[in-house]
C-alpha cells in the first residue's frame, strides 16, 4: 500500500512539468483477426477444363488410351474469409471405358475389346455445389499478393446423362451402318461427390490460373469413379483482399542531449518531492484513520466481452443469472444497460454495430432468465468506458448494469 502511494505521488509530481507531447498513429494490426467485408465483395468467377479417367466395374478391360475423356465446368463463388468460401456452378464430363454387351452406355457400334467387354461413351451435365477452404491462409496466415494458395475443395452435385444410339433407338446398328448415331436422352439421373485440391497462381490482382486435380464417384451404385486433371482460370471481382483491426501505436522519442539534460532535472526535482511528500506521509501514518461509511455503488455488474465479439460466454451468463435475481426480487426498480466498445480499435461504423448488438445481447439474456422487460431500458455510449488508454482497452469493451436515476 505503501510503495502505491509513492508511486501516485511522484506521478503527480512528474505532471507538474510539461509534457512532451507525442503523435499517435494508428496502424492495421491483423493478429486481431480480420474485418468483414460487405456482402458483394470477393466474388469469383471459375472456367475450367481437362481430361479424366474413367474407373468402374469393366473399365479396367479397356486399354487407357480409351479410358480418356474430356470435362469442362463453370463456376460461380464467393469467399467469406480468408480461410472459407463455396461456390455453385455447372460441370460437363465425357467419360469413356468398358461396359458389358447390354450395358446402359455401350457405345454404339464400336467393335469389342476381345474380352467380352465393349467401348463405353457418354454424356453428362449437371450442377454442383462446392464449399472451399484455403490450407494455405489456414496454415501459413494470411497474405495479400501470395502467388501460391492451396484450396481444397469438396461438394456434391448430380449429372442428367445421354447416351449414343442410333436413331432407331438401338445400341447396335441393325443394317451394320454406323453413320446415323445420334446423343439421346439416357433418362438415367447420377447422384455424384467430389473431391479436389486446387493449385492456384496468381497472375494479377484479378486473374488466378490453376491446375486442379479432382476425384469423382459418379454412381454410388456401381461405384463407377475418375481422376481428372483441370486447368483454368479463377476471375476475381470487386475488393479481393481483407482487412484488419486498427490499433493506436504510440512513436519511440528520441531526446537531444539539451532535452536529456531538461528531464535529468526534472527527475532530480521530482525527487526532491518525493522526500518531501514521504516525510508528509510518514507524519499522516501516525495519526489515526478517519473511518468513512463506504457509500453504495449504484453498478449493479459489468460484463465484459473479447475484441470484436458479442456473445455472451457460459461465465457471463451464470453472472447474468445472479443478475437477473435481484431484478426479480425489486420488480419496482427499473436497470439501465448500456453498450461500450473501445475506441483504440476498429472503424467507429464497426464499434457502433458492436455496442448494439452486446446490449441486445445481455437484454435478451435476462428477459430469457424472467426479468420483466419493463424494467430495463438500453442505450449505447460512443465514448470509453474507462479511457485509461490503449493498454486498458479491453476494459471498454463492456455492458454495464445500473440503477435508472
Amino acid at each position: 500500500m505503501k510503495k502505491s502511494v509513492l508511486l501516485a505521488l511522484a506521478a503527480v509530481a512528474m505532471s507538474a512539468a510539461p509534457a512532451v507531447a507525442q503523435e499517435v498513429t494508428y496502424e492495421p494490426d491483423c493478429s486481431q483477426g480480420y474485418l468483414r467485408n460487405s456482402a458483394k465483395d470477393n466474388w469469383f468467377i471459375t472456367v475450367e477444363g481437362g481430361a479424366n479417367m474413367l474407373f468402374g466395374k469393366h473399365d479396367i478391360d479397356a486399354p487407357k488410351k480409351d479410358r480418356i475423356g474430356g470435362n469442362a465446368a463453370i463456376y460461380a463463388g464467393k469467399w467469406v474469409d480468408p480461410n472459407f468460401g463455396f461456390r455453385f456452378g455447372v460441370n460437363w464430363m465425357m467419360p469413356k471405358g468398358a461396359t458389358k454387351a447390354d450395358g446402359k452406355y455401350r457405345h454404339a457400334g464400336a467393335a469389342g475389346f476381345g474380352n467380352g467387354s465393349y467401348p463405353e461413351k457418354f454424356m453428362a451435365l449437371g450442377p454442383e455445389f462446392d464449399v472451399l477452404i484455403n490450407l494455405t491462409n489456414w496454415w501459413c496466415g494470411y497474405r495479400p499478393g501470395r502467388v501460391y494458395n492451396a484450396v481444397l475443395h469438396g461438394g456434391a452435385g448430380a449429372y442428367w446423362t445421354m447416351q449414343r444410339a442410333f436413331k432407331n433407338g438401338s445400341v447396335v446398328a441393325p443394317s451394320g451402318n454406323n453413320t446415323d448415331k445420334q446423343w439421346q436422352n439416357a433418362h438415367y439421373t447420377q447422384m455424384f461427390a467430389t473431391l479436389g485440391l486446387q493449385n492456384n497462381f496468381r497472375l494479377c490482382e484479378h486473374v488466378d490460373f490453376f491446375i486442379d486435380l479432382q476425384y469423382t464417384m459418379i454412381d454410388f451404385k456401381d461405384l463407377s469413379h475418375d481422376a481428372a486433371v483441370y486447368a483454368g482460370f479463377n476471375f476475381n471481382l470487386g475488393k479481393t483482399t481483407w482487412d484488419c483491426p486498427v490499433t493506436a501505436v504510440c512513436p519511440t522519442w528520441k531526446y537531444t542531449d539539451a532535452e536529456g539534460d531538461a528531464l535529468v532535472a526534472k527527475l532530480n526535482a521530482a525527487d526532491r518531492k518525493i522526500s518531501d511528500l514521504q516525510q508528509q506521509l510518514d507524519a499522516c501514518l501516525k495519526r489515526p484513520a478517519a473511518v468513512e461509511k463506504v457509500q453504495d455503488c449504484e453498478g449493479l455488474a459489468t460484463v465484459y466481452y473479447p475484441i470484436n465479439q458479442y456473445g455472451l460466454s457460459s461465465r457471463e451468463k451464470t453472472i447474468l443469472k445472479s443478475v437477473a435475481s435481484v431484478m426479480q426480487e425489486n420488480p419496482n426498480k427499473k436497470y439501465v444497460l448500456t453498450g461500450w466498445a473501445d475506441n483504440y480499435t476498429g472503424t467507429e461504423e464497426v464499434n457502433a454495430r458492436l455496442r448494439q448488438q452486446r446490449v441486445d445481447g445481455v437484454y435478451n439474456y435476462l428477459v430469457q432468465c424472467g426479468v420483466d422487460g419493463g424494467q430495463l431500458q438500453t442505450t449505447t455510449d460512443n465514448a470509453n468506458l474507462t479511457d485509461y488508454g490503449v493498454k486498458a482497452a479491453p476494459l471498454d469493451r463492456a455492458v454495464t448494469i445500473r440503477l435508472a436515476d
